[in-house]
């Protein structure tokens, strides 16, 4: 099979997708609870000194005069409490993870390096495991040791979030650290997916002879909520161009981005294309992949389309690989950051008969001395769901390629499955 002119590689298609997709204009404010996945519109500074005090790094006793002999325990100090007094030379505070060091403190001495004595009121290093006897303080104190100072960690006004960033419960938990309630984020992208086919029927509806289970909306649906995308269901779409071509401009009204599986392809009753040619732009039609050929994407004002084949793999990697680095495009994530995640893994298997076309297999990842090693599911059918349901990643084959074992390939995990990898044996 030799490559049309109009059918683009993988690459070329994913290139032209995230330069013609933008972040979708406007700007909300969103509340810390509501923040996860959601990518900010600018940047955000520090507006607390972290630490916000000298604090003690250890439970133990902050000490003045690391050379003196003995130190006075003249103050407790535990987290939340401030400091009364100011330490002088020979005195010590007792004091305990977080808490604040009082002024005139020099170091702080972890509780199991010293010795307690005469009730609790004096302080001595305990003596050295090695030689059973007293160690001269000054021979291993470090100046400042154990205390976190004020502002290590961040100034006020310094960075703190680059805009552009995608939120994360680690970056949640820093801003709401920093004093903030919520921030200013680009709008959420809403998307309405569809099926089509007059020969599917709704999940838990008995299908007839001739009428299969609809799969790939709830499957699609899943992947893109899991990525923070708010999705409406429009339902199944019938084998009738007027139907089509009115439903897509119903929603296009008030989504952002529209998502069908099925009817891209050259079937009679194959509608989709023809009514988004008739009530928008047909950018794309057909890409030189496997699986995944009749993928099409294009436009209906300012809402973008993408219509994934109907064949359940076909559908979930083309998603995962084309739609979704277009929609996390126009969520707010730079091109770099919209792409699919790849790693290198090592062929642990061999293809002898090559592919013209660029091919995505499911297969799994094991881990060894020389790296990860990809090996493919035995059922790698576009209609096969149940080899990508187990499947760790997706491999990259080029065009025309012949795999031997060891030969370095391209990999994108499947996030959900990655942390399951299984040593060799």
């Amino acid at each position: 099979m030799s490559r049309r002119p109009d059918m683009l590689d993988y690459h070329d298609a994913l290139k032209a997708l995230l330069d013609t997709h933008q972040p979708v204009p406007g700007e909300e404010r969103v509340p810390l609870e509501l923040l996860d996945r959601r990518v900010v519109v600018r940047a955000i500074p520090a507006q607390i000194d972290v630490p916000a005090f000298d604090n003690s790094a250890m439970d133990g006793y902050a000490i003045c005069g690391n050379d003196a002999e003995a130190w006075q325990v003249v103050a407790r100090i535990a987290a939340g409490m401030a400091p009364r007094q100011t330490l002088s030379r020979g005195q010590a505070a007792r004091v305990f993870t977080g808490a604040p060091v009082p002024p005139g403190t020099t170091a702080v001495l972890m509780q199991e390096a010293v010795r307690v004595e005469e009730g609790g009121e004096w302080i001595r290093c305990r003596e050295h495991p090695a030689s059973g006897k007293d160690v001269p303080a000054h021979s291993s104190i470090k100046a400042g040791q154990y205390i976190r100072r004020r502002a290590e960690e961040l100034g006020k006004g310094a960075p703190l979030l680059p805009a552009g960033l995608r939120m994360t419960p680690a970056a949640i938990g820093l801003l709401a650290g920093q004093g903030y309630t919520d921030a200013v984020c680009v709008p959420r992208v809403r998307v309405t997916v569809f099926s089509s086919g007059n020969e599917l029927v709704e999940p838990g509806v008995m299908p007839q002879p001739g009428q299969i289970v609809d799969s790939n909306r709830v499957m699609l649906t899943a992947l893109l909520r899991g990525q923070g995308f708010d999705v409406m269901d429009g339902g199944i779409l019938p084998d009738d161009l007027t139907a089509t071509r009115n439903a897509l401009a119903r929603a296009a009204s008030d989504s952002h981005a529209i998502l069908c599986s099925g009817g891209v392809s050259v079937g009679e009753e194959d509608h989709l294309k023809a009514a988004l040619s008739q009530v928008g732009e047909l950018t794309q039609w057909r890409l030189f992949i496997k699986p995944g050929k009749p993928f099409t994407w294009g436009r209906i004002g300012e809402c973008r389309v993408f219509m994934l084949p109907g064949n359940p793999v076909s559908s979930f990697v083309t998603l995962l690989l084309l739609a979704m680095p277009a929609l996390r495009r126009m969520s707010g994530l730079s091109e770099h950051e919209s792409r699919p995640w790849r790693l290198s893994a090592r062929a642990g298997f061999t293809r002898e008969q090559s592919e013209p076309r660029r091919e995505f297999l499911r297969v799994n990842l094991r881990s060894g001395i020389d790296g990860l090693t990809a090996e493919p599911l035995a059922k790698q059918g576009s209609a096969m769901l149940s080899g990508a349901a187990f499947a760790q990643a997706l491999a990259e084959i080029p065009p025309g390629a012949i795999v031997t074992p060891g030969q370095l390939l391209d990999v994108y995990p499947l996030a959900d499955r990655f942390g399951e990898i299984p040593p060799h044996d």
